[in-house]
């Protein structure tokens, strides 16, 4: 018996001997230089691992530029800054999903030294009887806990952590886009959206309305761009949102009642483009109809849309069911759009000087082609001003918009101080309609011409005819849509006639002086031969050097008008 108790008694000993031993090999230093475990996720010190992390980004405003470049012609200073907008925009979010992930990785280290240390402060404060009463000692921990938990009280005040820096916060700059109807307004940004991966929905604002009224309210816009990300609500709050026809929602004078598309719009707009969160109720379209338009379709390839393959996805609500999305619009960037019919008489009024009375300069206020005549210091503060003569003639006195221009136009001064770039579009010179027909990738001349190949017919133009086109869809005032208009005029006929084998459109027949040419299987060289005899020899073998094989311009073979006319396919 007495040996039994001798051999319990050293069990004992050597048991509490190894706890000691266990015990003291454990610290609560944790920025020691050795610790008994590893943390993969801890950061180093030291020069190599103070560099930003964020990584180098996939593209740059030159790069996005580059890409509108295949597709518009001329509008440098605005396709400058709205890439420059849009990439900022693009590293504001990538920014943000880092500045996220270091945060989530700082807490999850904080919690496990937590973890860590309480554990190892119950091991320290062992119940003397914890061998003999097992479980003993957590019935006392838990008391001890809950009387610490009846004596807390609410503390109102959120002491900062000292320990922690807080992230710089960029703000957006959301970005206004003037310029007179068929410049590429729309159509710079819809190409955009196809280069960056975020939701992306183009608004009109005819439809919008002040709460309480018939048509759209503007939270809708909002809806679209859930829409767009298959209601994914991260993604729809680092999305863009374009407003379209902006200029149509300016304060009008009314006799008959209340502005409810004017005024009342744009007061409902000023928390939304400054940030603010927004309830989206959001219904199947087969129990009740929805009053927003169909959106636009991107390329969103993001965690929640449709095509990703990776990550989880959100799906619609189901038949009959009504479920709420609540989106932060502080990181949506808005883009306004408008041909602001009337603005260029505010700016001229403004800037403009007098030419009555002695000692006034003597000068027209506009020239023979119908545009003012400005002085060329006014244009120098101009960001991305071209220095040649050739190109500062395209500015125009939308280029010298201001806050003050556009309060007189009837915005009220909330919402103008919330847009950061104003950026306008010249309108299209008669080069430039000349190009947009041969140049860009979905060039006109390109479109008709695969169209054509699929009657069966061969579609050719001389150059005298496409100048004819450009000339009288310069006359319509319409821009590139003018184009089209004059495609359609001078092709429908042929579209007709359909299918003959060589369709040949001459300048006579642009003008309306004869009809457009038809050929069978052996006409080729007639064709060949009217080509040559309209725009000339010379004209062909000079003009075929310097064009490189894109413009239709001096071409001296069919094959090479092929080329040409494919070279956009």
């Amino acid at each position: 018996m007495r040996s039994v108790l001798i051999r319990r008694s050293y069990r004992r000993t050597l048991h509490t001997s190894t706890t000691l031993l266990t015990t003291s090999r454990r610290t609560l230093d944790f920025n020691s230089g050795f610790t008994s475990s590893y943390d993969p996720n801890e950061e180093g010190r030291g020069p190599m691992f103070s560099k930003n992390t964020i990584g180098v980004p996939q593209f740059y405003p030159r790069d996005l530029k580059k890409r509108v470049d295949e597709y518009v012609v001329g509008q440098d200073r605005a396709k400058k800054t709205i890439s420059s907008v849009i990439f900022n925009h693009y590293q504001n979010v990538r920014r943000r999903d880092h500045q996220e992930l270091v945060d989530r990785k700082r807490d999850e280290k904080l919690m496990r030294q937590a973890i860590a240390r309480d554990r190892n402060a119950r091991e320290r404060e062992s119940h003397p009887v914890e061998d003999e009463f097992p479980g003993h000692n957590d019935s006392i921990q838990n008391m001890h806990q809950a009387w610490q938990h009846g004596e807390q009280r609410v503390d109102f005040y959120i002491p900062e952590d000292e320990s922690r820096t807080p992230s710089v916060k960029i703000d957006k700059s959301n970005l206004l886009l003037i310029g007179p109807t068929g410049v590429g307004k729309t159509y710079i940004l819809e190409t955009l959206s196809k280069k960056i991966n975020v939701p992306f929905t183009i608004c009109d604002c005819n439809s919008f309305t002040q709460a309480g009224y018939i048509g759209q309210d503007v939270e809708t816009c909002i809806e679209r761009l859930l829409i767009e990300s298959n209601y994914d609500v991260r993604a729809t709050e680092q999305g863009i949102v374009v407003l379209d026809e902006f200029d149509k929602i300016a304060k009008r004078e009314t006799m008959n009642g209340r502005d409810v598309g004017g005024e009342g719009v744009q007061q409902a707009l000023l928390k939304l483009v400054e940030g603010t969160k927004v309830t989206i109720n959001v219904k199947d379209n087969r129990s009740s109809s929805s009053r927003s338009a169909s959106p636009i379709t991107t390329n969103y390839t993001g965690p929640g849309s449709s095509s990703s393959s990776s990550g989880p996805q959100a799906a619609p609500p189901l038949p009959g069911r009504v479920d709420q999305y609540t989106i932060d619009t502080s990181n949506i960037l808005f883009v306004m759009c408008g041909a602001f019919v009337g603005l260029d008489k505010v700016i001229l009024n403004r800037v403009s000087k007098s030419t009555m009375g002695f000692g006034s300069e003597l000068r027209s206020r506009s020239t023979a082609d119908n545009k003012p005549d400005l002085p060329p210091e006014l244009f120098h503060h101009l960001p991305h001003r071209a220095p040649n003569a050739e190109d500062a003639a395209a500015l125009t006195a939308l280029d010298l918009a201001t806050p003050d221009d556009l309060q007189k136009f009837g915005f009220i001064p909330e919402l103008i101080g919330r847009v950061h770039n104003i950026v306008a579009l010249s309108p299209l010179s008669r080069s430039d309609l000349l190009r947009i027909l041969t140049e860009p990738r979905n060039s006109l001349v390109a479109q008709y011409t695969a169209l054509f190949q699929t009657y069966p017919s061969n579609l050719y133009f001389t150059q005298k005819a496409l100048v004819a086109i450009a000339e009288r869809a310069e006359a319509a005032r319409t821009g590139a849509r003018g184009l089209k208009m004059e495609m359609e005029r001078v092709l429908a006929e042929p579209m007709f006639d359909a299918p003959t084998h060589y369709v040949l459109v001459t300048e006579a027949a642009v003008r309306g002086r004869e009809k457009v040419g038809y050929w069978g299987k052996d006409g080729r060289l007639e064709v060949e031969r009217l080509i040559r005899e309209e725009d000339g020899l010379s004209a062909l073998d000079g003009d075929a050097q310097g064009s490189g094989g894109r413009e239709i311009v001096g071409l001296g073979s069919l094959e090479q008008y092929r080329e040409a006319g494919q070279s956009g396919a």
